[in-house]
């Protein structure tokens, strides 16, 4: 059976600290980065980065999906008694 390598000398702390550090400053940035939101050019609503308006159904000024007309909320009526 062969040995198997070991480290000649103790990592330093330091070294171990400041390339935990840049891990985590990358992972912030990417969590940033990722749920970033946008306004429609078109119309003015917000929107997430890289996808298509849910508004207007537009994305790079092209008409994308036709969007579900909104339901105007019918007056609740009273029952008389």
């Amino acid at each position: 059976m062969s040995k198997k390598p070991v480290p000649s000398k103790k990592q330093a702390v330091s070294s171990t600290r400041s390339r935990h550090g840049a891990y985590v400053r990358k992972v912030r940035t990417k969590l940033a980065n990722a749920s970033s939101l946008d306004t429609c050019p078109k119309c003015k609503s917000t929107k997430k980065r890289h996808f298509a308006c849910q508004e207007c159904g537009t994305y790079n000024d092209r008409q994308v999906f036709e969007p579900k007309s909104k339901k105007s909320a019918a007056p609740i009526q009273e029952i008389e008694a």
